[in-house]
């Protein structure tokens, strides 16, 4: 196989040392049914890193064909195991290339690879884990595609702790660091969530940078409102299992306000019609029991959350 030509990336062993070695990155790109983009993509991204490795989620097209013939060491899933678990073997395949820097980009051609530098250097500057930002490009992005994201960031940076404007991009760099430190288990798109939750509780730096980005149409082979479903989910259940008294809290006291609210229209009914509306004020009843309940489940895996971590 003919190598590429490579963008020299620099950085320096210590502070103040003008001695200075490569650095060795690695671009991995998740795929399924990408025949059509997956080739220009790696095309590209070869002339800024030392290997480009795509792993074929179960394709049953020529995606694995076509990445073998342009250059890609390809990685095969016999089925199609998700979005997560694809991130989760570039990530493996990483640590045993030993690189210094690891790129993920997708394959529908969405994003554009000469801009891996410029998530380089910001690894090079420090960062662990760099996120390409379309904020800057959001005019770019279908309007239903943008509700969605906000919805799905300002629930990633509620669980995480973080502020960050595009959760969900997966155009992103890692630092050696982050490689070997993130631990990760989701197996669909919700890993993207995770890896902020996992980097953010680990201390990991993080940073965005902008970049663009181009909607083909038919690029993707993921249905948008299937795949912010399914993170919803996943997010709800993560808030649940890191930040229970916040999750519970939440939904016990709307019960607890709806019960209330309910009881007031309960009480002026007796008082304006002189009758007791038994149906509703049962209602009442049970959503403020139920309530206390929640909050209460919730302050209980607090505690119970709290003493497990302080065992680890």
């Amino acid at each position: 196989m003919e190598k590429s030509p490579v963008v020299n990336y620099n950085r320096v062993i210590q502070p103040g040392c003008d001695k200075a070695i490569p650095m060795k990155v690695i671009v991995g790109t998740p795929a399924y049914n990408e025949e059509k983009y997956i080739g220009t993509v790696i095309l590209q991204a070869r002339q800024h890193a030392d290997e480009v490795i795509v792993v074929d989620d179960g394709s049953t097209d020529r995606t694995r064909t076509v990445a073998e013939l342009a250059g890609a060491t390809v990685i095969r899933h016999e089925s199609n195991r998700g979005y997560g678990n694809a991130v989760r073997t570039i990530l493996a395949e990483a640590r045993t290339l030993d690189a210094d820097v690891l790129i993920i980009l997708d394959a529908d051609s969405q994003h554009n690879p000469d801009e891996i530098p410029s998530l380089v250097e910001a690894v090079s500057e420090g960062y662990d884990v760099v996120i390409g930002s379309r904020e800057k490009q959001k005019h770019m992005i279908p309007r239903y595609r943008r509700m969605g994201q906000k919805v799905l960031s300002g629930l990633t940076n509620l669980l995480s702790g973080e502020k960050i404007a595009d959760t969900e991009s997966g155009f992103r760099a890692y630092s050696r660091k982050a490689i070997n430190e993130l631990e990760l288990k989701e197996s669909g798109m919700a890993v993207s969530s995770e890896i902020i939750k996992s980097a953010a509780a680990k201390k990991l730096r993080i940073k965005e940078v902008p970049i663009s980005v181009s909607y083909t149409g038919d690029g993707s082979s993921l249905n948008p409102v299937s795949h912010g479903a399914g993170v919803l989910r996943s997010l709800f259940i993560m808030i649940s299992e890191e930040r229970p008294l916040l999750f519970f809290g939440i939904l016990g006291i709307g019960l607890i306000i709806a019960g209330i609210v309910m009881g007031i229209l309960v009480v002026q009914a007796m008082y304006t019609n002189e009758v007791l509306q038994v149906g509703n004020a049962l209602v009442c009843m049970l959503l403020i029991t139920v309530g206390v309940l929640v909050v209460s489940t919730g302050i209980i895996l607090r505690v119970l959350t709290r003493r497990i971590n302080d065992r680890l």
